[in-house]
């Protein structure tokens, strides 16, 4: 019998509510439901957090198994308020690498998945700046690998990841409203499921080759 090799891939989102979010509210929700189930896959694992954020960072989803499901949990997303985009993504970063030294080395991720969905600017970050959403992103990309994705309405995505340190291919724009919505979890989706198969390959293939005393 063929023995089944798993990857495991963690997908943080660090999703925008503020209020302006406030009429696609359930679009979101529809959205990033039909987003989680594009994830799932038989043979492999993927976990799901989410921080949603307005003028505060709430952790929505906490380290949920996509086999188990995350639908529930996205219903309580709730919109109001401005938009901490600087505090979300570092407190989304810092909370997940706590999580992540808190493992066994064996039970780490094989890959992280971290990304943003905004439809402003930011305006009302208290505790980070841009140098330090910068100097993370540049830490946990050099230091662990993980590959982060923009998404962005109202502004120019790829200007707006630069100044965060991220490659003009990890960024990308949606138009704000029901369509564009679908069409940036649609895009979302396809470039984390690239990485994840493109870990599940390259985990598998070093398995077998450890299985079949090649490595």
């Amino acid at each position: 019998m063929t023995k089944t090799i798993k990857s495991y891939t963690h997908v943080a989102l660090v999703l925008d509510a503020s209020g302006s979010m406030s009429d696609l509210r359930d679009s979101t929700v529809s959205t990033l439901k039909e987003f989680f189930a594009s994830l799932k896959s038989p043979e492999d694992k993927t976990v799901i957090d989410l921080w949603q954020f307005d003028d505060r960072v709430r952790h929505l989803i906490d380290g949920v198994d996509l086999e188990k499901g995350a639908g529930e949990a996205i219903e309580n997303y709730t919109t109001g308020g401005c938009t901490a985009l600087y505090d979300a993504i570092c407190i989304g970063i810092d909370d997940l690498g706590r999580k992540f030294a808190a493992m066994d080395e064996a039970d780490r991720p094989d890959a992280v998945v971290f990304a943003v969905l905004t439809d402003g600017f930011e305006n009302a970050s208290q505790k980070f700046t841009v140098k330090n959403v910068k100097s993370r992103i540049e830490h946990q990309t050099t230091k662990y690998s993980w590959t982060f994705k923009f998404l962005a309405a109202n502004q120019d995505a790829v200007l707006t990841g630069k100044e965060m340190g991220l490659a003009a291919d990890s960024c990308a724009n949606f138009d704000a409203s029901e369509e564009g919505l679908a069409s940036g979890g649609a895009m979302l989706a396809k470039m984390c499921c690239c990485d994840i198969r493109s870990v599940a390959r390259r985990r598998r293939s070093a398995k077998r080759g450890k299985i079949d005393g090649v490595a």
